[in-house]
């Protein structure tokens, strides 16, 4: 199918690859259940979940394309409440605007900027779409899907070997990740937080302080995801390393709290306390 020596797909996702001889792709759209369930059919090359109408579409259409095996895509699953599935069947058919936003899209934020060109044209020039919405019924997916692969096949039957232009290869800059040296950090002007949590309230408490330690005031919120909304609201954070020590933070607050476990800022939560 491809060269071996290159990994497909070349994008991570939420997928089960199936039959590497199988031209069919399946989206299951919002269906997380469908996806095990078609991925280990032999009539199906791979199977996977998409929810979001922009990294999401964007990674499954470069996935397909690198792929010139696969020329078939089926939609099916529950259609998301973005309308994913609209805006995948709107990009194979109108493409993209000069801002990279899908024609024709009902979604939200249908953004595109990472799609090259040659490979919105690939997937628009090479790959029929099978529109099975709000098809939950995994044997009739497969009936679509042995359908179109026999389609394929008997297409190929009498052409050479030439076949599909090929599999389009898209350099990704690969970063190692590393923690920033202490002394690398750099303080937020607007201040420090001090986390807690208070079991009788269950609520997460961030306490902001000024440089000179002065308390400004007490953020509390029932998740880790509440706080930090409101901390980015009323513009509490100026430093992105700042931000990022506080969500990880306030994530191991909640955790603690949900779980019942010992929370103390900075300090790893004692995970085997949970067997006592």
């Amino acid at each position: 199918m491809n060269d071996p020596s290159k990994a497909w797909p070349p994008l991570v996702g939420d997928f089960m690859l199936g039959n590497p001889n199988s031209p069919v792709a399946v989206c299951t759209l919002a269906s997380r259940s469908l996806v095990p369930l078609l991925g280990s059919r032999p009539e199906i090359a791979i199977a996977g979940r998409v929810w979001t109408e922009n990294v999401g579409i964007e990674r499954m259409v470069q996935n397909l394309v690198a792929n010139p095996s696969l020329t078939v895509l089926i939609l099916c699953g529950r259609e998301s409440r973005h309308g994913v599935g609209q805006t995948i069947l709107s990009l194979h058919c109108n493409g993209l605007d000069g801002d990279f936003r899908v024609i024709g899209s009902q979604s939200p934020e249908p953004y595109l900027p990472n799609l090259r060109p040659e490979e919105l044209a690939r997937f628009q020039q090479d790959v029929r779409m099978i529109d099975l919405i709000g098809e939950m019924d995994p044997d009739k997916i497969v009936e679509y899907a042995h359908a179109a692969a026999s389609s394929v096949e008997s297409a190929r039957a009498g052409v050479d070997a030439a076949g599909p232009s090929g599999r389009i290869d898209r350099p990704v800059e690969r970063v190692q990740a590393r923690s920033d040296d202490h002394a690398d950090w750099r303080y937020d002007a607007s201040g420090f937080f001090l986390i807690f949590i208070d079991r009788q309230t269950a609520t997460i408490q961030a306490e902001h302080h000024s440089q000179d330690r002065t308390l400004l005031r007490v953020v509390a919120g029932r998740t880790a995801q509440e706080i930090c909304h409101t901390l980015v609201r009323l513009g509490l954070v100026t430093e992105l390393a700042h931000a990022a020590y506080l969500g990880r933070e306030l994530e191991r607050a909640e955790a603690a709290l949900r779980l019942g476990l010992r929370y103390e800022q900075d300090t790893p939560i004692d995970l085997p306390s949970l067997a006592r």
